[in-house]
């Protein structure tokens, strides 16, 4: 097997083919939060030395009740001394975007406190996932779905729900007090508009009052680039296996109806078709998984046969499966397209090194079997137990055959002669003189040059 070469050149610090996605992708790019925010879960999120009667004299009371039934009521319909319950907010970090429709499926991390206490008592980071529901569809307590409804994308707020919007004057012993409220903080992370929520086999489109087909590839086109976007976020939060949840339905949406699209929408089509390939393999490769992103970038070729990004991912996958000279030709072609790549050219150093460390493994094992395979018959004919009469008279006839002339007859033997231990001596003293053996029968047996 041969190395790959490649001529002495300069290295651009700019390039690389190991970021996550292409630059337009960076979900966090289209984003613009300002200065910098210390991270959600090392924030201190409450004051614990403060009633919820005191805090909420500077909080946004957005939701009134009758604090009984959960029976919500207008301010100004009612004195002050009149209003029992509902939620108050305050905003700790502004969002952007639109809040939450009916239907759409939300995304957030969550603290829950009761009053003077500074350790939640829930969180969505003890299970190591955000929260995800439905919002209007009674999926979590009334007080949680009313207050995200009030938030945007990006949004951290933090709420005081009363007792009426959780869990009711019972609690819910021993973990809930009676008649408990709490003070809640949010992180909104992802809102996904009703739109997006579909069913692959029959491609409908989920919305509170109707459903209808999709029929057109605009549509189509649409919601497969939606959900690119949402597996780029997810990507970019480090959940791996739900990106790649996002970016097989997109594909599953649109592949395979290019009957659906004329010559001017075909581009896109096979654009956003690539970009998902590519997407997905950079998620199996990142999963170690790399049998599937070989496959993944095999797809990817099959739409642009010299797509960089599609080669390399291709080589590094074979490469990591022992598969050698199918990653070197891969390989080949990324260095003709790029030969100034830094990423290439490491690649480049890794195969020629895994080439050479098995073209030197196989000269170990051929140099080592031979050795071992004379070696291992000599220790084995010294251990055999016989006499050394025997192995005397064995030796002396067996060298009289090795220097007799060419036209010298077989030396021919019968094995009820000798007894299992001998027989099996001669046996290997034969190959070791590298001796033939020819079986007339089971009982006759001819040893010749």
């Amino acid at each position: 097997m041969q190395s790959i070469s490649v001529k002495p050149i300069n290295i651009s610090e700019n390039d690389g083919l190991n970021t996550n996605l292409d630059e337009e992708d960076d979900p966090n790019s289209r984003y613009n939060r300002g200065p910098h925010i210390e991270p959600f879960h090392r924030q201190r999120r409450i004051d614990g030395t403060l009633s919820f009667s005191e805090q909420t004299t500077k909080m946004q009371h957005i939701i009134s009740t009758n604090g009984i039934d959960g029976r919500q009521m207008k301010n100004d319909n009612v004195l002050d001394t009149e209003l029992k319950g509902g939620i108050w907010k305050e905003t700790i970090h502004n969002g952007i975007g639109q809040k939450p429709t009916l239907g759409a499926c939300v995304r957030l991390h969550y603290y829950a406190y009761f009053e003077h206490r500074d350790e939640p008592f829930d969180t969505s980071f003890k299970r190591r996932r955000p929260l995800e529901f439905r919002s209007g569809k009674c999926d979590v307590l009334p007080g949680i779905d009313l207050a995200v409804s009030t938030m945007q994308r990006r949004e951290r707020a933090k709420f005081i729900i009363s007792s009426d919007l959780l869990y009711g004057e019972l609690g819910c012993i021993p973990h809930i007090p009676e008649s408990a409220w709490c003070l809640y903080v949010f992180e909104l992370l992802i809102t996904n508009e009703p739109s997006t929520i579909f069913n692959d086999d029959q491609l409908l489109i989920k919305s509170p009052t109707n459903r209808h087909q999709i029929d057109d590839f605009a549509k189509r086109i649409r919601l497969a680039q939606s959900l690119r976007n949402i597996g780029n976020e997810e990507y970019a939060n480090g959940q791996l296996d739900r990106a790649l949840r996002s970016y097989n339905k997109a594909r599953q949406l649109i592949h395979n109806k290019v009957t659906l699209i004329d010559g001017k929408h075909e581009e896109q089509y096979h654009q956003l078709l690539l970009k998902l390939h590519l997407n997905s393999a950079q998620c199996y490769l990142r999963l170690d998984d790399f049998e599937k992103c070989f496959r993944a970038c095999r797809d990817a070729l099959v739409i642009e046969p010299n797509n960089l990004k599609a080669l390399f991912r291709a080589s590094v996958s074979l490469r990591s499966l022992n598969q050698l000279d199918e990653a070197k030709k891969y390989l080949s072609k990324a260095v003709v397209i790029d030969p100034q790549n830094r990423d290439i050219l490491n690649e480049v150093t890794k195969i020629n090194h895994a080439l050479d460390v098995l073209k030197q493994k196989k000269s170990d094992q051929t140099f080592t079997l031979q050795e071992t395979n004379s070696n291992d018959l000599e220790n084995m004919l010294s251990c055999i137990a016989i006499s050394d009469e025997f192995r005397s008279q064995i030796d002396s006839l067996l060298n009289q055959l090795i220097q007799s002339n060419e036209t010298s007859e077989p030396f021919v033997i019968q094995r009820q002669n000798f007894s299992e231990t001998e027989y099996y001596y001669f046996e290997l003293l034969v190959k070791n003189k590298q001796l033939n053996i020819n079986r007339i029968d089971d009982d006759i047996i001819q040893i010749s040059k």
